[in-house]
């Protein structure tokens, strides 16, 4: 896989709040999101917002969404985690953007501790300001999660590349 490609997984991840924005969305619902009200999401109830396929990266948000099929079965998944955003880059990998309950602090607590036990090498975990950068390696796979804190919750970014 080229740099280029892998950069441009990178930056999907960090657009993914944007692409509601885009068109050829397929949305449901009075509201929008699927909901005849506002507010489902904090029922737990998955909501796809929107599903797009572009030119093989597929895209999907809304709130408490599945991982994407083909998501890494070697990868740690937070408890409880609310994935807002998701893509799947064939042949490439996959990002996610999510709110975890609890601290940068504790959810990078997690992920060293579970990521090192499914037998990936913890190659980078360092303070981001207020949040964490932490990044793992498998082969020639690696995983980065990015955590910023969000009121009583965190934000997480996420990149597993192929």
């Amino acid at each position: 896989m080229t740099r280029s490609l892998k950069s441009a997984l990178v930056l999907m991840t960090a657009m993914l709040p944007l692409a509601a924005c885009g068109g050829g969305t397929n949305e449901a619902g009075t509201d929008g999101i699927g909901n005849d009200s506002p507010g489902g999401s904090e029922s737990g109830e998955t909501i796809v917002a929107m599903e797009q396929d572009l030119g093989g990266i597929q895209s999907q948000t809304g709130a408490n969404l599945d991982l994407p099929d083909g998501f890494p079965d070697d990868v740690a998944h937070y408890p409880g985690l609310n994935i807002y955003g998701a893509n799947a880059i064939a042949g490439m990998g996959f990002s996610l953007a999510a709110l975890a309950d609890g601290t940068p602090d504790e959810v990078a607590n997690f992920y060293s501790r579970e990521m090192v036990a499914l037998g990936w090498t913890e190659a980078a975990n360092a303070p981001s300001g207020p949040g964490h950068m932490l990044r793992f390696e498998k082969g020639s796979r690696t995983f980065t999660v990015n955590l910023i804190p969000n009121g009583d919750t965190t934000t997480l970014s996420a990149t597993a590349l192929n």
